[in-house]
């Protein structure tokens, strides 16, 4: 009788058993799911999803001893109206020729807002560090979304 009892009582945990195994297996599979996802999404804080028509112009000091000038223009599309955008001018490496990087930062609206795709024009005008870049990088968050070069650069009175 305490046999039966026992063949039971048996019987009655392993049902529980692989139902608690199942779960535990797809939680797990369900887990590793969410970090691959997570991976692939990009990390970083920027929510640009476009940018484009990008202008960098250096200008000359309008006198000796006055600091040339870098304006940076372009434009962003963000995922939905209503952010607050800003562009200014970051750091610059030590070569002779530095490159400069104009740094985009963004607030999201608060709220409810339109599920639309919103463009947004950026501009900045700072003191250039240098009368002669190399180049100049936007970057949003950890993404460089432009990159222009001496070449391509427009010099006032060009």
């Amino acid at each position: 009788m305490i046999q039966s009892k026992a063949l039971v009582l048996c019987l009655a945990v392993l049902p529980m058993l692989a139902t608690t195994a199942c779960n535990a297996q797809n939680q797990s599979d369900q887990a590793q799911s969410e970090r691959e996802m997570s991976s692939s999404t990009p990390t970083n804080d920027c929510p640009v999803i476009e940018s484009s028509n990008w202008v960098v112009q250096l200008t000359p000091a309008p006198h000796d001893g006055a600091s040339p000038l870098l304006f940076v223009s372009g434009d962003l599309t963000l995922p939905t109206p209503g952010y607050t955008v800003g562009l200014k001018i970051g750091k610059a490496d030590r070569s002779a020729v530095p490159s400069v990087f104009a740094v985009i930062s963004t607030t999201p609206p608060d709220g409810m807002v339109a599920q639309v795709l919103d463009t947004q024009t950026v501009s900045m005008t700072a003191v250039a560090p240098a009368s002669r870049l190399r180049s100049v990088i936007v970057i949003c968050g950890n993404t460089r979304l432009f990159e222009i070069s001496d070449a391509m650069m427009v010099k006032a009175g060009d």
